[in-house]
């Protein structure tokens, strides 16, 4: 409890020294639910797991200061806990198979900041001070932060520790460079505290690794190019590009607009990494070497192409998304370039990560949605096929925005899910090496609720 209470220290010295600065204070409260609809009984031999069902409850405080003089600072801490986790009652009728749950591995999964401590509902950590950052700023020379805070980006996104510099010195033009020693996961089904990102291998000598970044950001007119390079000491060198075509930049949810987006990522993983076993099952059981710890690969690429029109309230579009190799096992699982969801597998199969990201996958989206006044809903489909997987799945969503800051939304989705022959499912020691082609049902709802202030 040592880290919370110098937490509540450090707030309460900010709160404390506020006299005098331009201030403002923010937070949320939300409950995120879902429930699956295939509730059988666990088969370990045929390697059939139903889809899980859980409901969190987070609370979020946070401070934004304007210090002045060009710096500012804010802070920002979740707490929160599961009220419903039906995988602690699952199993084949005779057994309970996790009478202590799964649903850790969304909220509060904690293995150690170097990934070699136990993880499980024990260690869990229902609590992570997302924001703590100092930031400096000059015209548009210099926005420099360093600290926990969140980020944007194609690949890579959400919290990280770490440090980041933009400028806009040059015209039409974002420079930008980001170090990040750790990331955390929060948000709705979401509480992960800060770790390594990509866990340790024994010959890496229990060190963690930081992830670098750079690029530059080009806009004008209708017009936007990216370019850009990631990388890990041990692990990964990654640049890719992002270009894009928008017919009316200024769109205000009247007319018509054509929105044309182009993503790249080359992967190529160098180093200690090429002996690391793939954490998501990316490769078949081999026979020939009695094992399933079968190293990620080189890398390969990434290519999305992603269309959107809009007319007044009403929004349709396509996305195409293809791997050649395996390009997103080190990068894209902390970041997601098509803006959607794609966590919704069960978390018997491989961290809830749908295939669409695996090796050697083809996917296509449609979509569309519209807004009416305070209301908002959306239609999705999604096909993908890989050699591990083939998925359908067709979701609809609902939101709407209630007075006093209140938002509150549903959605319900189909999902199939065949995994092939030579592949597994399960999870800790209830891991199943399938022997022949399995389908199924993975369609779930999902609910929140959130009061913003």
């Amino acid at each position: 409890m040592k880290k919370p209470i110098q937490s509540i220290i450090v707030f309460s010295i900010l709160t404390s020294s506020i006299y005098g600065f331009d201030y403002k204070v923010n937070g949320q409260v939300q409950n995120w639910s879902k429930f699956g609809f295939n509730n059988d009984k666990i088969d370990t031999i045929a390697g059939k797991y139903p889809t899980d069902s859980f409901s969190v409850l987070t609370a979020s405080l946070g401070l934004k200061l304007d210090i002045g003089a060009g710096f500012y600072a804010g802070i920002m801490g979740t707490v929160g806990g599961l009220i419903f986790d039906n995988t602690k009652f699952q199993g084949d009728g005779n057994i309970v198979y996790n009478p202590e749950g799964l649903a850790y591995n969304y909220f509060g999964f904690w293995p150690g900041r170097d990934y070699r401590s136990p993880a499980n509902p024990r260690t869990a950590r229902n609590y992570v001070l997302q924001n703590l950052y100092v930031g400096y700023k000059y015209d548009k020379y210099i926005d420099a932060k360093i600290g926990r805070f969140s980020i944007p980006g194609d690949w890579l996104s959400g919290y990280i520790q770490g440090a980041s510099l933009d400028s806009y010195v040059l015209p039409y033009t974002r420079l930008w460079g980001i170090l990040a020693h750790k990331r955390a996961s929060v948000g709705g089904k979401w509480l992960k505290d800060f770790k390594y990102m990509n866990q340790n291998i024994p010959v890496d000598n229990g060190k963690g690794f930081d992830v670098y970044a750079i690029g530059a950001d080009f806009k004008r007119e209708n017009f936007i190019a990216q370019g850009y390079v990631y990388a890990q000491d041990s692990r990964f060198i990654a640049p890719g590009f992002h270009l894009g075509y928008d017919s009316n930049p200024e769109f205000k949810s009247e007319g018509f607009r054509s929105k044309t987006e182009i993503l790249f990522l080359y992967m190529q993983i160098v180093g200690p990494a090429l002996s690391k076993n793939t954490a998501y099952n990316n490769y078949a059981y081999d026979a020939r070497i009695n094992t399933d710890k079968i190293p990620v690969g080189k890398g390969g690429e990434s290519l999305m192409i992603k269309q959107r029109f809009d007319i007044d309230n009403y929004n349709v579009g396509g996305i195409l998304y293809v791997n050649f190799g395996n390009p997103n096992e080190f990068l894209t699982p902390y970041g997601d370039p098509t803006g959607f969801d794609n966590y919704d597998n069960s978390v018997y199969d491989n961290a809830a990560w749908n295939n669409m990201f695996r090796r050697d996958a083809i996917s296509g989206f449609l979509f569309g949605g519209g807004t009416y006044t305070n209301l908002s809903w959306g239609i999705i489909g999604r096909i993908t096929h890989s050699p591990r997987s083939n998925e359908q799945a067709l979701a609809v969503n609902v939101d709407y925005k209630f007075p006093w800051n209140i938002t509150a939304g549903i959605k319900v989705e189909y999902y199939n899910n065949t995994t092939f022959a030579g592949y597994t499912l399960g999870i800790g020691n209830k891991i199943t090496m399938l022997g022949k082609t399995i389908s199924q049902d993975r369609s779930y709802a999902s609910t929140y609720i959130s009061y913003n202030f």
